[in-house]
């Protein structure tokens, strides 16, 4: 009998450790998640196993999928952070409006588990829709999970400035909840902030064909009259067909860099102009930048299809040197695989940098944090909200950076003095063919999972290591060196003013740039800037005058703030 009792109490024993550990693995938490922990995982036991979980996954930027890996489950990286974490991912991107398609799926409540889109400000555009949904309950709210994983609690406060972290990461809306997990911030330093390198590029075969040194084309009027000659030289690209002098990539992005004369040093939505303080929609200066886009325009020397390109034809028109000039970042990870595969002669060189309206160089304006960057959101609906923040806190680890930026250590690299290196034989594979690291999973990581990092600042990479187009890209930022403004953007002060709400909302459905488009393929000159009047007519009936007066008034009471 009491053999027999033995048995029963041990069967009973073993039936309750299973039904623990049954119910451990259901929570789908499992592993090293406790508060205060860097590296979430099975057990090293053995004993506790992580609920394999599908999640969805959308990128939602314009041309955003073109670092996915072929195969999306199963590559290299994939498949470690799935043996860590018990997570794989469905990706999908889209080659649409990133507002559109924020939209979209707000409106049809197809939300997916996890989404990362821009978010530059809740005042306007794709973060205007992003934050309704929250308030609206659409997206999940992250507070309660932050502490146990410190990660995410990391990507929330580090690398952000001040001002957007107080009035747009966590606006007073969101009465004290986390929605948004911010990425591609720096580390906190001034040295992690990355350069992104906006400029103008011109195929440099041309340009010797012309005789023309990059380094002197830095005014509005130098670019004309590059243009033209490019227009009338005859020029090909690598098909035997006529370039496009100017162009720009997908849906107008970035023609802004074909008008540098006009712009200035500047971190907020107002200017200082004789005295007088004036949102940006009521400067005289779109008058020239107007007219100035409609002679290239009208006198054949831009692209008439810039502004409704696709990623797609965009990528086309780059990677066949179809485009004689263009305006963006320099684009290497498209070119560096195709054009300077088959027509090195024809590698793109930086032009200028062209001058500002001040006669500086126009460059890249920076607090000591970020203003506006991608952001991750979840689902209010997410079935296993666990799995997904599990995802990240792992991605956003040591051990989970190093795998997103170098994979498999001992199959694509080496750890050597705490600095990882590339295998060589991989490296001159990856080289070669970034389409390779791309397959690993070596490229959609970094862009769209990872926050307050830098991995030039953490690994820098050994002079003689580097490839040819990391040294092309750094020779761009040591001559387009970033500036740091450490002050509070004024832009900030007319949240203060009384009739603040009332403006967002009469100008909700206004959109400046849009209308400024479309008046560059008016009938004629006068049509266009009474198209242009028209727009900025609506913002003064809004009441911007009268904010612009009582930002001036806020401004003037304090000594921390910049324009």
């Amino acid at each position: 009998m009491r053999k027999n009792k033995r048995r029963s109490v041990l069967g009973m024993a073993l039936i309750a450790l299973l039904l623990f550990m049954t119910m451990t693995a259901c929570t789908g938490s499992g592993g090293k998640e406790e508060a205060g922990t860097n590296e979430p995982g099975p057990k090293e036991s053995g004993t506790e196993e992580i609920k394999p979980v599908t999640l969805t996954f959308l990128s939602a930027w314009n041309g955003g999928g073109a670092g996915f890996p072929q195969d999306q489950e199963n590559n290299p990286v994939a498949g470690q952070i799935r043996e860590k974490t018990g997570v794989t991912l469905k990706l999908e991107s889209i080659t649409t409006s990133e507002v559109e398609k924020l939209n979209t799926i707000f409106a049809s409540g197809t939300v997916p588990d996890i989404v990362n889109a821009p978010f530059w400000s809740t005042t306007g555009g794709e973060g205007q829709v992003i934050k309704k949904a929250a308030t609206e309950g659409q997206l999940l709210d992250l507070t309660p999970y932050l502490d146990k994983y410190p990660n995410v609690k990391r990507l929330v406060t580090t690398g952000i400035a001040k001002d957007f972290a107080e009035f747009d990461l966590n606006s007073p809306e969101f009465e004290g909840k986390t929605y948004l997990i911010p990425t591609e911030t720096p580390d906190g330093t001034p040295e992690s902030i990355h350069n992104w390198n906006y400029g103008l590029f011109a195929r440099g075969d041309i340009l010797k064909a012309l005789n023309v040194k990059a380094e002197d084309i830095d005014t509005q009027e130098e670019l004309y009259e590059l243009l033209v000659k490019i227009r009338d030289g005859g020029f090909k690209d690598i098909g035997g067909k006529p370039v496009i002098p100017a162009g720009t990539m997908w849906n107008g992005w970035d023609y802004g860099q074909f008008l540098a004369g006009w712009t200035d040093y500047t971190i907020s939505d107002y200017r200082e102009v004789d005295g007088k303080l004036i949102h940006w929609t009521q400067s005289k200066d779109h008058e020239a930048r107007l007219l100035y886009m409609r002679k290239l325009i009208t006198e054949g020397l831009f692209d008439l299809e810039a502004f409704n390109n696709t990623s797609t034809t965009a990528n086309e028109k780059l990677t066949t040197g179809k485009l004689a000039v263009f305006g963006a970042q320099p684009m290497l990870a498209d070119l560096q695989k195709t054009l300077y595969k088959t027509n090195p002669e024809m590698q793109y060189e930086l032009l200028g940098p062209m001058k500002n309206k001040s006669g500086n160089i126009r460059t890249q304006v920076e607090k000591p944090g970020r203003s506006g960057f991608p952001v991750l959101f979840l689902s209010a609906d997410i079935k296993d909200p666990d799995a997904a923040l599990r995802y990240i806190d792992y991605v956003n680890s040591e051990e989970g950076r190093l795998l997103a930026y170098f994979g498999i250590e001992g199959t694509h690299y080496t750890m050597e003095n705490g600095i990882p290196q590339w295998i060589p034989d991989v490296k001159k594979q990856f080289d070669d063919n970034p389409d390779l690291k791309r397959d690993a999973g070596l490229n959609y990581l970094p862009g769209r999972f990872i926050g307050a990092f830098s991995s030039e600042v953490t690994w820098p990479t050994p002079e003689d290591q580097k490839t040819e187009w990391q040294k092309l890209e750094e020779s761009f930022s040591a001559r387009m060196p970033i500036k740091i403004i450490d002050k509070v953007s004024v832009s900030y002060l007319a949240r203060e003013w009384p009739k603040y709400q009332e403006y967002i909302d009469k100008t909700s459905s206004l959109n400046f740039d849009e209308e400024f488009k479309k008046a560059f393929f008016a009938a004629s000159d006068e049509e266009a800037l009474n198209m242009l009047h028209s727009v900025q007519e609506k913002f003064r009936a809004a009441g911007v005058e009268e904010m612009a007066e009582f930002v001036a008034q806020k401004a003037a009471e304090r000594d921390d703030v910049g324009f």
